[in-house]
């Protein structure tokens, strides 16, 4: 997608829906709710992707750096995040199926490299 607006609007609306789900799992009409973090994960990308855009798409050495960077911080809050639920699960603190544990790594994982991104695109 090269469109800035794009980007955004689809991240508004995947915004919109997660708050929708969120709000129904919390009232505990909706069956989807578990998917409402994935989808809010999604929203962050878009509009991180929405954001970033205009950098991307000069392909410099700035934007080889902020992504380089930013993969070597991520790789690292990964780590923690991944112990963290090992000790987490290990002593009986949170009790989550694996598919629950999937969908958060997952999610966790698309909101800390895209946010890093555009951490360090402030940044540097």
């Amino acid at each position: 997608m090269k469109s800035r607006l794009g980007y955004l609007f689809i991240g508004f609306l995947l915004l919109i829906e997660s708050g929708y789900l969120i709000y129904g799992g919390a009232t505990g009409n909706f069956f989807l709710s578990p998917i409402a973090g994935l989808i809010f994960a999604l929203s962050i990308m878009f509009l991180s992707l929405g954001y970033l855009q205009p950098q991307f798409e000069k392909k410099d050495e700035r934007m080889k750096v902020i992504r380089e960077k930013g993969m070597f911080y991520s790789y690292f809050i990964l780590m923690f995040y991944f112990l963290l639920f090992i000790t987490l699960i290990h002593f009986n603190v949170i009790s989550v199926s694996a598919m629950g544990v999937v969908i958060i790594l997952a999610s966790l994982t698309i909101m800390t490299v895209f946010l890093s991104l555009v951490i360090l695109s402030w940044i540097l």
